[in-house]
């Protein structure tokens, strides 16, 4: 064994202790920084876009929400058979807006803006089965293809007109 180490061993001993030490600290402490960043802007341009439409169309009488989830609107009830299954089937979608009573924020229709991706297969099965889920819970959700400019009055009938038929 060489010579340093027998005449050092205490400080090798302390530096094991404070290193193990750290170590445990770091594992039971958490993580310094989790792995996530800002996502930045919550909505495209064109969603942008609608949204300041939407609000002139909807003004005061309902509040607007953006990028909700669905299992966030919709319940599936204690006791039916699969239930995990068909809160599954909606966890991770979401629509684009949810109008809401001002006053009981409770949601009152919501609303998807189709781009050209609602165009391919996929999308229209899980559109399809989007559409057949609210129309079951009785909550409209409206439909609107993105287009380059909107009227707030004709986006405003077309509201009312899915609140009137619910």
């Amino acid at each position: 064994m060489p010579s340093f180490l027998i005449t050092y061993w205490p400080f090798f001993v302390v530096l094991a202790m404070v290193l193990a030490g750290l170590a445990l600290l770091r594992m039971y402490a958490g993580p310094g920084r989790l792995p996530y960043k800002s996502r930045g802007r919550i909505m495209t341009n064109a969603e942008a876009k609608f949204f300041r439409v939407l609000q002139k169309a909807v003004q005061d009488d309902f509040l607007i929400f953006a990028m909700v989830r669905i299992a966030d609107l919709l319940v599936v009830d204690e006791g039916i058979h699969n239930r995990r299954g068909w809160i599954g089937r909606i966890l991770s979608k979401h629509v684009d807006f949810v109008l809401c009573d001002p006053g009981t924020l409770e949601p009152k229709a919501a609303i998807e803006l189709d781009d050209r991706s609602h165009e391919r297969a996929d999308r229209i099965e899980r559109d399809e089965f989007v559409e057949h889920a609210f129309e079951s819970a009785r909550l409209p959700l409206v439909r609107i293809k993105v287009a380059g400019s909107y009227e707030s009055r004709s986006l405003r009938q077309v509201i009312d007109d899915a609140l009137a038929n619910r």
